[in-house]
């Protein structure tokens, strides 16, 4: 069954999944659309699905998703699929700076950045970029509310909902 979609403006994409599944049939289909460069700036509380969507984003990147496990303690993951792809956990740290880790690096490369805790990188709120936040709506149920953050999002928000909806 497809989740209930809601939209509102050319900025926002707001959709109801109500399994794991669908978390991450959802993140198969944004990772498809992805063309190199983007950062997608992860939030929500702890086991929400935030790796789940990415594990999904990462089968539309050509990617195995058995391949992708949550980075707490290694922070930064490399994959290799049809586009690279970082994937980055900030949970374990507190005021992190773009030169911390070599983040500026990864977060402005051609390749594809996912970061879990975005909202814990000091001037975060100033970068283009797709915000994902996932929240609890229920037992297996979640929300999942895409933001663009620069006019380069808004067109794969816009993208994501014409091709999706």
């Amino acid at each position: 069954m497809e989740p209930d979609l809601f939209t509102s403006d050319s900025t926002q994409f707001v959709i109801e999944s109500s399994s794991s599944r669908e978390t991450k049939m959802w993140g198969r289909r944004l990772g498809s659309l992805l063309e190199g460069g983007e950062l997608l700036a992860f939030s929500g509380d702890l086991g929400t699905g935030k790796t789940c969507f990415i594990k999904g984003l990462a089968r539309g990147l050509s990617l195995r998703e058995e391949n992708i496990l949550s980075p707490t303690f290694t922070m930064i993951q490399e994959h290799r699929g049809r586009l690279p792809l970082y994937h980055i956990d900030l949970y374990r740290l507190e005021n992190v700076v773009l030169d911390d880790l070599g983040l500026r690096e990864y977060l402005f490369s051609d390749s594809i950045a996912a970061v879990e805790w975005f909202e814990r990188l000091q001037g975060g709120t100033q970068i283009e970029r797709l915000s994902v936040t996932i929240s609890y709506t229920g037992a297996n149920s979640r929300r999942i509310e895409f933001d663009a953050v620069g006019q380069r999002y808004s067109g794969l928000i816009t993208r994501f909902r014409s091709r999706f909806s």
